[in-house]
């Protein structure tokens, strides 16, 4: 009788057992489960790109701080969308993070566009003092505004003409065709030059200023090896007009999800991916710059003589702008780009 009960005991551990690998063996406490994220960019995956070599540190950090229960893996070169279409699927919680341009960032969340307006800080150390000042008033806005949160906010340097033709001044730019991105604040820019640009798509820049299509652009220094822009531009004139910001963002949806311990992991990886993304951008600069010096003979011709006219009429268009970033408030736009200046100091 014992030895029936026995053998009895055994088969229903036995088929406990087996039911427990049939349903995938036992199912860790929720404390326990592992999260996956998907980092969408449309970049190459190659350590000169900023926004692949801030996906991957991310991806280490967030690993690494949650003891491998938030698994990340990277999808580069518009793998999972354009970048706009990988925006909407941040914001509707399909994708997790994205990082991308923050001017694709601010269809979605306008006020950011005061970090984006011509001659705003006068060098990058400006820019990092108001990052840091104001990163939890504009994270939560992004927050309510978007369901999209800051994971990194970081600078590529200074977008400035790159061109066929040297530029020492603003007249010799007007003699140029000039391509701007369709961005509001850059044409308009433009517009108080005195210029009028010349509308071709990104993936047509490189054939147009090889074909004479176009003769100057306006781009940061990351292109020149990226975008092998090097190879058909000559000169570049540092006028730089706008600090070109970057942005990793993730779905608020996602974070959400996330228990206590996970959310802090997620946070403090944010925090320290900061300075390690801001050297990497720094290193990839100057990268370029040389490379581009020593290898294509692009001249760097340094500030236009005429600079603080640049300066003088681009800063004309930014009350155009108050409106929208003070979400149909002129009087808190302004506010708000006030006090971004008074942080940067």
């Amino acid at each position: 009788m014992k030895m029936k009960t026995l053998m009895s005991l055994l088969a229903v551990l036995l088929l406990a057992s087996a039911q427990g690998l049939w349903a995938g063996g036992s199912q860790p406490p929720a404390s326990e489960e592992v999260y996956e994220i998907k980092i969408g960019h449309a970049n190459i995956p190659a350590d000169n790109s900023a926004l692949h070599v801030t996906g991957m540190v991310f991806e280490e950090l967030v690993e690494k701080y949650s003891n491998g229960r938030i698994q990340a893996e990277i999808y580069p070169s518009g793998q999972l969308g354009s970048d706009a279409e990988m925006a909407d699927l941040v914001v509707s919680g399909a994708q997790e993070v994205l990082v991308t341009s923050l001017n694709l960032i601010t269809q979605y969340a306008p006020r950011f566009r005061a970090f984006l307006l011509p001659y705003m800080f006068e060098n990058n150390e400006n820019f990092r003092k108001a990052r840091a000042a104001l990163w939890d008033e504009f994270n939560d806005y992004l927050v309510e505004r978007a369901n999209m949160r800051l994971i990194t906010l970081w600078d590529s340097g200074y977008r400035h003409v790159m061109s066929t033709k040297p530029v020492y001044t603003l007249d010799d730019l007007k003699k140029l065709k000039f391509r701007v991105p369709p961005s509001p604040v850059m044409i308009e820019m433009v517009k108080s030059w005195g210029v009028s640009p010349t509308p071709v798509e990104w993936s047509e820049v490189f054939n147009a200023l090889q074909l004479g299509v176009i003769d100057a652009i306006e781009v940061d220094d990351s292109v020149l090896i990226s975008a092998r822009m090097n190879e058909v531009v000559k000169f570049i004139t540092n006028d730089d007009h706008i600090l070109q910001v970057s942005v990793a963002v993730m779905s608020q949806d996602f974070y959400e999800k996330l228990p206590p311990d996970l959310q802090e992991a997620v946070d403090r990886a944010a925090k320290d991916s900061i300075s390690r993304v801001d050297a990497r951008s720094t290193g990839i600069l100057e990268e370029a710059v040389e490379v581009s010096k020593k290898e294509q003979g692009v001249q760097f011709l340094g500030r236009p003589k005429d600079y603080d006219v640049w300066a003088e009429k681009a800063r004309t268009s930014w009350g155009k702008f108050y409106g929208d970033i003070g979400g149909g408030d002129e009087a808190l736009g302004k506010e708000i780009v006030a006090k971004i200046f008074a942080a940067a100091e």
